[in-house]
């Protein structure tokens, strides 16, 4: 019986993950975080996001949609 593989889920997604995880383009998910909209970290000469950074963003922008 094989034992299952566990899934580690990364700390810091590329923002090509990102934008395919919020459903944006790449172009679109770079001019957010160029902006400052979405929080990033350069980290050995690549953008980053965090993934708990990420998570806050997402439930805060869904917060300010639902009012």
């Amino acid at each position: 019986m094989r034992t299952p593989k566990r899934h580690i889920q990364p700390l810091l997604y590329s923002v090509t993950e990102v934008a395919r995880l919020i459903g944006f383009g790449r172009t679109a998910t770079y001019e957010m975080i160029r902006l400052g909209t979405i929080p990033s970290i350069v980290v050995a000469g690549r953008t980053r996001v965090r993934r708990e950074v990420l998570a806050a963003w997402i439930e805060s922008e869904a917060k300010q949609n639902a009012r």
